[in-house]
């Protein structure tokens, strides 16, 4: 089996020895936008797509949509919808569904010919809450989860929770979450164990230029940098990202990841239509692991 083949795989839900669970598609992220800025959202996610990074995101901010198709390791894909709605004037509840699907792959128990096709599906479906409370932004998520690997299946849960803070006058971001905290059921002899998480870091809106007529923003330069830990691996990762906002139309951004098995540098770019954002990311995978991904998301807002 080719070795971007066999990722895909893993990524859908395999536990694997030299990873640090199966179920990674839950740990890489589902926008555009955080994939170009090598996924350090969690300070700075204030939308629809906060469902998955940091739930505390869907406070305070605009009502949204968001879908998202990702183009992965193998040619996985996976398709994802997520939504803000208002409740009240302090609260937002926010819906999240997330699919993959691996295609046919070519099954083998040892070198040579396939001995037949397989594939493997997820499913991920979550509502959200998030609050504001004094100058805190608080969310928690409950997801229920469905993974299919042959004719064998598995369902189980997941929580998160965040909590997002603004400081030296708005300029700043302070955000951290704790994302997959759940289990599985038993798929054929074992449980495959959930990607446990924790991230945290800091938004920041370095340099800004405003118009004085109508505070139009013709530049406004964030950079995000953020720390994540994978407790089953005890994997502690950097992510760094960089946008540039130009007049309020375009998006340019980049990113890096450490010490990840696929990607270090990301890149990607933003087009905004009055109410409705385009967003595209370019993730160059190491060598060995075929064509690069891709990420293109949708949202609007009102």
């Amino acid at each position: 089996m080719k070795r971007g083949t066999l990722l895909a795989v893993m990524l859908c839900a395999l536990p694997v020895q030299a990873q640090d669970t199966g179920l990674s598609l839950m740990r890489i992220g589902i926008n555009a936008r955080a994939g170009a800025m090598g996924d350090a959202q969690v300070a700075a996610t204030r939308n629809a797509f906060a469902t998955y990074w940091n739930p505390a995101g869907l406070a305070d901010a605009e009502n949204s949509l968001g879908a998202s198709h990702r183009i992965w390791v193998g040619d996985l894909r996976a398709y994802d919808i997520a939504a803000r709605l208002p409740a009240g004037t302090r609260g937002a509840w926010g819906l999240a569904l997330m699919a993959t699907d691996s295609g046919s792959l070519e099954a083998r128990d040892s070198p040579g010919d396939p001995d037949g096709t397989f594939s493997a599906q997820f499913l991920s479906f979550g509502t959200s809450y998030a609050r504001v409370l004094s100058i805190l932004r608080i969310g928690v998520s409950a997801k229920f989860l469905r993974e299919r690997i042959f004719n064998t299946s598995a369902t189980g849960y997941a929580l998160d929770a965040g909590v997002q803070v603004d400081v030296l006058k708005g300029l700043a971001t302070l955000g951290a979450a704790y994302r997959n905290a759940g289990r599985m059921s038993v798929l054929e002899q074992q449980r495959t164990p959930l990607p446990r998480l924790v991230q945290t870091g800091v938004a920041i809106h370095p340099f800004q230029i405003v118009a004085g007529s109508d505070e139009t923003r013709i530049l406004d330069l964030m950079a995000s940098l953020e720390m994540s830990h994978l407790f089953a691996s005890r994997l502690t990762r950097l992510h760094a990202g960089l946008s540039v906002t130009i007049m309020e139309l375009v998006d340019l951004r980049g990113g890096y990841v450490s010490r990840d098995e696929l990607r270090n540098f990301t890149f990607g770019v933003g087009l905004r239509f009055t109410s409705i954002m385009m967003d595209y990311a370019f993730i160059p995978f190491e060598e060995g692991f075929n064509d690069p991904g891709h990420v293109l998301s949708l949202s609007y807002a009102w």
